[in-house]
């Protein structure tokens, strides 16, 4: 396998010349993660999400930030920023030219350049 800078992948996908699936998304909960196939998914489109956050008083007058738009699209596969750039993942080019994201231990996804 060969090693992939993820910086390079996140750009791909900003173009929009990636598919992706899920290989597997693990939480800490076995029954509804086999009751939902471990995560895994069919090919979709690949997008980076980007968030907004806002400034809120919560109800003691603390100011605090919650999620303002979540940008997300049913049927796509949407990436977010931190899946490219922990310590703990990598991405990696194989033989038949699919592309493996490892985000970290519990999440990973197959890639394709279209």
């Amino acid at each position: 396998m060969k090693t992939i800078r993820r910086d390079w992948l996140k750009r791909q996908i900003e173009k929009g010349n990636v598919e992706a699936k899920c290989q597997h998304d693990l939480t800490d909960d076995y029954q509804f993660d086999n009751a939902n196939d471990f995560g895994k998914t069919d090919w979709m489109e690949a997008r980076m999400s980007r968030p907004t956050y806002k400034e809120v008083t919560n109800y003691v007058g603390n100011k605090v930030t919650v999620v303002d738009d979540r940008d997300f699209i049913d049927g796509i596969m949407n990436f977010k920023d931190y899946e490219f750039t922990g310590k703990s993942g990598g991405a990696y080019r194989t033989n038949d030219e699919t592309i493996h994201l490892y985000v970290h231990s519990n999440l990973s996804y197959t890639l394709r350049i279209k």
